[in-house]
């Protein structure tokens, strides 16, 4: 079963909103369970989860739980050996499912037979992605209170994954708390699901801190949980962490373009427009930059004085490229940008490119602002009049321009006519 580890982004602007987990951070909760117990055999050297003398080590050696040492029953031992097979091999789910079914009808089964049956059960549930049902199933399991410490905490901590991906903070946290109250023991492998299940509950100072608890503790990060914690000092507005927790991803995974633009938009709402800058031109030079990235540095050079001329040239590489696409938008941007560096008729093309597929007034506008400047009366003329005629947003500044065709002003060669009753292009 794959969990749904789907960030929420509503809290982020643009790109996070572009955040997704990859497949390799959605884990097969049976699969985790199993690895669980891989993780305990790596951490706790001559206590692994085998058989020692005919006695299993303990993983919980803390516990208050009194462990009931027993075993399958005669009657059930060979369908419990054929149900488990079943169950721990993923490729058959449906007929582990059917003999578990069977098994748990069964009236000679003890407590403990019912105990593994439905464990079984829950886990074959969960590989088909009936996270209920499997919830059930391992509930049912951990009532009958009847399996052996090792398998009744390392199923409980199964229980808190499958929480989780059903997006049941509450319930996560309480089954959290119980195994952490009954084993005497918070292990740091609990922080990252704690952190995970404030960060559901939206608790998100509380999920900052579990979370920045695991990473702190971990030899490796997990890259979820480093998303999380962006995310959580994100919407915390503590915009110096949340650009730390962001530097470490792009650090580690610096070929994933949304990991970068979600840094981008941290560090725009830390007002840090250097770092931002020298970071989406480094994903350039490295030819990572992706369509959006290319939209966010040319918005970045055209608000950048001096910078114009770049991002003119960075709008012809990327529709060069074919990694922007023609369009009116990007079009505008171009012969704003080719305005600001004094280069006339290449902004006049951009223009009329943007004027010819725009479905409102602006392109033709600035065509008009130009000729207008240039002392092309007639051209300026017909430019405005389409400018009403398809639409703009101040129309009194198009019919300023027709009106002034009549008695043109006197241009002196700069950028901007000396006039007092007409705004700068970039303003429309």
């Amino acid at each position: 079963m794959q969990v749904s580890r789907v960030l929420k982004t509503t809290g982020m602007a643009m790109a996070i909103a572009c955040v997704s987990v990859s497949t390799a951070m959605a884990q097969d909760l049976h699969e985790r369970y199993l690895e669980i117990k891989r993780e305990y055999d790596n951490a706790h050297q001559g206590k692994k989860y085998v058989k020692v003398q005919g006695v299993q080590a303990q993983l919980f050696p803390n516990a208050t739980r009194v462990d009931p040492g027993l075993f399958a029953s005669d009657h059930m031992a060979k369908p419990l050996a054929e149900l488990t097979d079943l169950a721990n091999d993923g490729g058959h789910d449906g007929q582990a499912i059917a003999l578990g079914e069977k098994l748990a009808a069964d009236s000679k089964a003890t407590p403990y037979d019912l105990a593994k049956v439905f464990e079984a059960l829950g886990l074959a549930h969960l590989d088909e992605h009936d996270s209920a049902k499997g919830i059930e199933y391992v509930r049912k399991a951990l009532d009958e209170n009847t399996l052996s410490n090792n398998d009744q905490y390392t199923l409980m901590l199964q229980l808190v994954d499958a929480q989780i991906d059903l997006g049941q903070p509450e319930a996560g946290l309480a089954t959290l708390a119980r195994l952490v109250a009954e084993t005497g023991e918070d292990k740091p492998e609990y922080e990252g699901r704690r952190g995970h299940l404030y960060y559901q509950k939206k608790d998100y100072a509380a999920a900052a801190q579990a979370l920045q608890k695991s990473i702190d503790q971990s030899a490796q990060a997990d890259p979820f949980e480093q998303q999380m914690l962006m995310d959580s000092y994100f919407r915390l507005r503590q915009y110096d962490h949340a650009a730390k927790a962001g530097e470490a991803i792009v650090q580690a995974h610096p070929d994933d373009p949304s990991a970068m633009m979600n840094l981008v938009t941290v560090y725009r709402q830390a007002r840090q427009v250097d770092k931002m800058l020298a970071l989406l031109e480094e994903t350039h030079r490295r030819g990572a930059l992706t369509t959006e990235g290319y939209k966010v540095l040319y918005d970045l050079y055209a608000r950048t004085k001096g910078r114009e001329g770049d991002g003119a040239a960075l709008i012809d590489e990327g529709l060069q490229k074919g990694i922007l696409r023609p369009g009116e938008k990007v079009y505008m941007a171009l012969a704003q940008d080719y305005c600001a560096t004094h280069q006339i008729e290449q902004a006049i093309d951009a223009y009329t490119k943007a004027d010819a597929v725009a479905t409102d007034g602006e392109a033709a506008l600035g065509l008009a602002e130009i000729y207008n400047l240039e002392r092309r009366p007639a051209e300026a003329r017909a430019a405005a009049t389409r400018a009403l005629q398809k639409g703009v947003f101040d129309p009194g500044w198009a019919r300023i321009i027709i009106a002034r065709q009549e008695k043109p002003f006197k241009w002196d060669g700069k950028k901007t006519a000396d006039t007092s009753d007409w705004q700068p292009w970039d303003s429309h």
